[in-house]
């Protein structure tokens, strides 16, 4: 009964900070706005997560990591990635107040890696991090206008290897990476991994 009651308070807690993510900043969201809308304790908030950006934290990197859950095992990068841009793109005011809002912007990043650590097994590069915020926190300021396929290619062309290789070279690499599947991930390691 116990756990029940956990994973109630759990989703209660999770709908609030959705809610209050569709009409205000991440950083004016206080734990107590939190609570009141969801109609439980500070001590049953604080069970469940340590503070709001633990919460937004999961909330968002396990809202976009069901992209993953949709496409299934067999799913392409491509396929995966089109679904996480298109989970955005439907959720323009969510998103708007995460990623136009400084304090939310800040938190992004860290989204990111537990999104990517829990999809491949591994934290994303520095470089790879830094860049895929940028064009994520561009988008939102263009107000999520510019195609799910342009932001895509974005991604792609933006990758560290580009900077090493020509077009032509990479083509071949990024044609491979599209294909991997996410079953892939778990029995081979990615190049970039460190021992």
């Amino acid at each position: 009964m116990g756990q029940s009651s956990g994973s109630t308070i759990d989703l209660k807690i999770r709908n609030a900070f959705a809610e209050l993510m569709e009409q205000q900043p991440f950083s004016s969201i206080r734990v107590t706005s939190i609570i009141q809308l969801a109609k439980v304790s500070h001590q049953s908030f604080y069970r469940c997560f340590p503070n709001k950006y633990d919460l937004a934290t999961i909330f968002f990197s396990q809202q976009m990591y069901t992209a993953l859950l949709f496409c299934g095992k067999d799913a392409t990068v491509r396929d995966i990635m089109f679904t996480i841009l298109t989970i955005i793109k439907n959720n323009p005011k969510m998103y708007a107040n995460l990623l136009k809002d400084a304090e939310g912007a800040r938190l992004f990043p860290h989204i990111l890696e537990v999104l990517s650590s829990k999809w491949t097994g591994f934290k994303p590069t520095w470089a790879t991090t830094v860049i895929n915020c940028d064009i994520i926190v561009n988008w939102a300021n263009n107000r999520f206008s510019t195609p799910v396929e342009d932001v895509y290619t974005m991604f792609l062309y933006s990758l560290p290897a580009y900077e090493l290789l020509t077009e032509n070279e990479l083509k071949p690499y990024v044609s491979r990476y599209e294909n991997y599947r996410a079953k892939d991930f778990l029995t081979h390691r990615h190049r970039g991994e460190r021992e």
